[in-house]
């Protein structure tokens, strides 16, 4: 096999989860020569939109794959979360790398003041993203937060932070890591995990996946870079996802995890949550991810009508 063209974004953070996806293949095999391939998306060039606004459910996805198709790139690399989910057909993910932390991450300046949970001194604490998720889960956590959308890669986002444009912003934990921010940063702001069971993560957040296509020997040895058990948890997020016909510009949330021998799903759709457990099986996690589903649109759907019906009286 000749040298492997890896594709990706060209944000700091992509080209560093481009580099480990280069560093899982010499594990594979060190004789392996890759290269970098930068491919900008449309969700890189359209930066004065939230991403919910732009229309597109593969902003970040669909010139990978038409890159795949053309033979320029032989992988390309994804965060998980950014999947749409239809991949272009003859297209597969051929690899799921461990995951990283998956919580989100509340940042703010170093001398600057924290949101309250409850009434506090009453002056409004002005959070930046653009994820409706965050957004819907930080009005519910503290009473004084608006919300404001916020757009562009980490360094851009802690630079319009540090500007005073936003009180605070919430990222990735596991983009923070992998960027090595954290430590040397403490000087200028404070990074405050937030609690997955409290605060969901997107689904797949945390996780990095190599597409390629389907049945080709790079997708054959892609395969062998793969975490089973992340995969396994990627499976049940992505099926909730499906299931609730939701993709990543929505309010949805899910985190799957293995507890004493059990599956684990926590989920969120819009303000409604469930959890439930099942028997440690990627099957039995597909079944488990099928009735929340259910269940959270069923809640919805009551809590629509309920709304409906409180404004015509």
């Amino acid at each position: 096999m000749g040298k492997i063209r890896v594709g990706t974004r060209g944000s700091k953070l992509a080209l560093r989860q481009a580099a480990m996806v280069q560093e899982a293949l010499r594990r594979v095999d060190s004789r392996i020569e890759t290269e970098i391939v930068v491919i900008h998306t449309k969700g890189d060039k359209i930066l004065d939109k939230p991403l919910a606004d732009i229309g597109d459910k593969g902003v970040f996805v669909s010139e990978l794959e038409q890159a795949l198709f053309a033979g320029r790139i032989d992988i390309a690399v994804h965060s998980a979360k950014d999947l749409p989910m239809e991949l272009a057909r003859g297209l597969c993910i051929a690899a799921v790398l461990p995951r990283g932390d998956v919580r989100d991450v509340l940042v703010v300046p170093k001398e600057g003041r924290l949101p309250y949970p409850g009434q506090g001194d009453g002056r409004t604490f002005v959070v930046g993203s653009g994820s409706r998720r965050r957004q819907a889960q930080a009005v519910q956590m503290w009473d004084n937060v608006v919300c404001k959308d916020i757009r562009g890669n980490v360094d851009t986002r802690l630079r319009k932070l540090k500007d005073g444009g936003y009180d605070g912003i919430i990222l990735a934990k596991a983009g923070l890591d992998r960027l090595g921010i954290g430590l040397e940063e403490e000087d200028e702001f404070m990074f405050l995990p937030l609690p997955p069971g409290q605060f969901l993560p997107a689904a797949c957040q945390g996780i990095i996946v190599a597409e390629a296509v389907r049945d080709s020997s790079v997708a054959a040895l892609c395969r062998q870079m793969t975490d089973e058990k992340t995969e396994q948890c990627f499976l049940v997020e992505r099926e909730l996802l499906a299931r609730l016909s939701a993709d990543c510009s929505e309010s949805a949330g899910a985190w799957c995890r293995q507890e004493e021998g059990h599956l684990v799903l926590d989920a969120m759709y819009a303000e409604n949550r469930q959890r439930l457990t099942c028997k440690a099986e990627t099957e039995a996690g597909l079944e488990m991810a099928e009735r929340i589903a259910k269940s959270l649109r069923d809640a919805q759907h009551a809590s629509m009508r309920f709304h409906l019906q409180d404004e015509t009286e």
